[in-house]
């Protein structure tokens, strides 16, 4: 077990060693690797909001923090005893940590469902005091919004901020700010002419010392839900009466429950960021600790083919997909792969709402030559062997639920089911029309 001990002031903090991290929150790292920090970029982003944050919000991004810090900071493949379950023990200083203690059980389970690791938090009074509001330069305004939306830059979220727009719905943008990512949010965010507010921040980890770090980054999912939980909470508070707020995570269904295409993807290579299961959970959460905030994901029973068919300005759709990105790997090149998961879902999409797919570039473009070669296809095979598999299956139901536990309301947990199954059509039909040479 991996121990992480954090503060808001560093002279606070215990000596890094094998077993302990010592982590600046808020702050930088040490000069001499003896200690490492988180959050540093966020205050510069908190005290551009005018309104008074609440104290609950503000400590469910401090236990964000903390939970993305020991994700980052302790690398999965050297500290899991199996190679993939990791054990923390996350020291926290918090503002009310005595609302928090009731929790830690509910917390547990979220985050194991989430990331796959065990963890144990222990709470503490901090004595950290958040910066005073800016007076002069650029701001973030909350006045005249009634509800935040995730905003990565991706398809599904450019369809969910077109879709809310002609509901008269107006969110507050929340999204990661890394530089390329942010790059391309902004690009979008023009291209689709949008007023709205945006809060782009990064959590920013800095490692202690010569320590190595995990890219996989699976809990990356819970920054974002706490970045929308403190805007939402504000929106609430001071313009919608304490009225609960409604923070929008747009995905498709398909990649939201994420079915494990292969047994060893049923651990490492699955994400659950929007999974209905993991949704319930924040929410009881929010309900417990008084946070007026609801997520919700508008499209959890379409696919994204069908969000594609159903954009409700399907004239600006055609003009701004190209730009958005969906791969999962494409920071490394810039471009994205097309060959991944996500790409082929993409691709399958453009297929099905038989919108040309003028994305600039894929780095694998012909799938047809990645099926012939070995280094390059395996997300393409797993995909050919899921879909075999769907076919074949007595019970498909059994093995979409490996993904996490579904709705125990029948009706909800059907409508999800056929969803995946229609998702999958969809990339059958689109890969039947690729001449890959193989039976699908």
């Amino acid at each position: 077990m991996i121990e992480l001990y954090f503060d808001t002031d560093n002279t606070q903090l215990p000596p890094l060693s094998d077993s302990l991290i010592p982590v600046h929150l808020y702050g930088s790292p040490a000069q001499n690797g003896q200690y490492a920090s988180i959050g540093r970029p966020l205050l510069n982003e908190i005290k551009r909001i005018k309104e008074d944050l609440d104290e609950t919000a503000l400590d469910f991004l401090t236990i964000a923090m903390a939970i993305t810090a020991a994700d980052t900071f302790v690398e999965r493949n050297k500290q899991a005893e199996d190679g993939w379950c990791r054990e923390f023990k996350l020291s926290i200083p918090l503002i009310n940590p005595n609302l928090w203690l009731p929790q830690i059980e509910l917390l547990k389970e979220i985050m194991h469902f989430l990331s796959g690791d065990l963890w144990h938090f222990q709470f503490r009074t901090g004595s950290f005091v958040w910066p005073d509001k800016i007076k002069r330069g650029r701001k973030i305004p909350l006045a005249g919004h009634d509800s935040a939306c995730l905003f990565s830059g991706g398809l599904d979220s450019a369809i969910g901020i077109i879709d809310l727009t002609s509901k008269n719905i107006n969110p507050v943008l929340i999204s990661h700010a890394y530089a390329r990512d942010k790059s391309k949010q902004d690009n979008l965010y023009n291209l689709l002419g949008l007023k709205n507010s945006k809060f782009q921040v990064i959590a920013y980890p800095r490692k202690a010392g010569d320590i190595p770090t995990d890219v996989q980054m699976r809990t990356r999912s819970f920054n974002f839900i706490a970045f929308g939980a403190l805007i939402s909470t504000a929106i609430s508070q001071h313009h919608q009466a304490g009225k609960v707020t409604t923070l929008y995570v747009p995905e498709n269904g398909l990649i939201s429950i994420n079915p494990p295409l292969t047994p060893r993807r049923i651990g490492s290579l699955s994400t659950r960021t929007t999974h209905p299961h993991y949704m319930n959970l924040l929410n009881e959460l929010f309900k417990r600790v008084h946070l007026p905030v609801f997520l919700e994901n508008p499209y959890q029973f379409m696919t994204k083919g069908e969000m594609m068919q159903n954009c409700s300005n399907k004239i600006i759709l055609k003009q701004i997909a190209k730009d958005t990105v969906s791969c999962g790997k494409w920071k490394r090149t810039g471009i994205q792969c097309g060959k991944c998961v996500p790409c082929i879902i993409r691709r399958a999409s453009f297929n099905s709402a038989a919108i040309p797919d003028q994305t600039v570039d894929y780095v694998y473009k012909h799938l047809d030559l990645v099926i012939k070669d070995p280094d390059n296809r395996d997300d393409l095979m797993s995909m050919i062997l899921a879909i075999r598999k769907l076919k074949k299956v007595r019970n498909p139901n059994i093995w979409i639920s490996k993904s996490g536990a579904l709705p125990t309301d029948l009706h909800i947990r059907n409508q999800i089911l056929d969803t995946v199954v229609r998702g999958f059509k969809e990339v059958e039909d689109y890969l039947k029309s690729q001449s890959l040479g193989v039976n699908i």
